[in-house]
């Protein structure tokens, strides 16, 4: 089932992206994007994969995970409505550098490379817009590569303890503090990694306010912090 055209609107509208853009030009994109739908655990696009279209979710959820160098898998983020996803394959060359799940039933809207291109060929503005929103994601992806290739260990730490935070939330939804019970030698073990290497990550993460440190209990604090240092 397709979204109506003033939902669509409102949802491009919202979009820090489009700002520059007119209410005529809004409304032209907007009777042109289509509508998709995706069931939980489809799998959306694949790291590597050529991209032709980016996606602004209207409703559910979706996850964007990648791989390290050794080949475990990370969670990068879990975005839902209002953000836009896959924007960053339509101009960088190498294909998608992540790949996206949806986690939930999740409606959202298409947006293919011709259609952007031709917004940013019309608009200076927004081809000004686009290039500084480009040139933050390829500054956060080079962070990213630079955190997951010098520090695989830390990376597969993190990712470990993300995977039992959303695990927890799963259970129990709108929680604000996830309290996990083990220490920092169960997470050793779990990631695979070295007790004394989860334990200088954790501890680093306590002096950042992500989580708090108990007798065989790991609270995370900020849940959406700890996603943030995995990307």
């Amino acid at each position: 089932m397709s979204l109506s055209h003033d939902t669509v609107v409102d949802l491009l509208d919202g979009l820090d992206l489009f700002t520059s853009l007119s209410d005529e030009e809004i409304e032209a994109l907007a009777r042109k994007v289509d509508t998709v739908t995706w069931e939980p655990g489809t799998l959306v696009f694949a790291e590597g994969d050529a991209g032709d279209s980016c996606y602004v979710i209207h409703s559910g959820q979706v996850k964007l995970t990648r791989r390290l160098a050794d080949g475990q898998p990370i969670a990068l983020a879990q975005l839902g409505q209002g953000a836009i996803v896959g924007e960053l394959a339509l101009f960088a060359r190498g294909g998608r550098s992540a790949t996206m799940q949806a986690i939930e039933q999740t409606e959202a809207v298409g947006i293919t490379r011709e259609e952007l291109m031709a917004i940013l060929h019309g608009n200076a503005d927004a081809a000004v817009s686009m290039a500084v929103h480009v040139a933050g994601l390829l500054q956060k992806a080079e962070d990213r590569l630079f955190a997951t290739s010098t520090s695989t260990v830390n990376g597969r730490i993190l990712a470990t303890l993300l995977a039992q935070v959303e695990a927890r939330q799963a259970r129990h939804p709108g929680e604000g503090d996830v309290e996990l019970v083990g220490s920092p030698t169960d997470l050793a073990r779990l990631a695979g990694a070295p007790k004394d290497a989860a334990t200088r990550l954790l501890h680093w993460l306590e002096n950042e306010g992500v989580i708090t440190l108990k007798r065989g209990r790991i609270v995370v604090r900020s849940p959406a912090a700890l996603r943030g240092h995995l990307g």
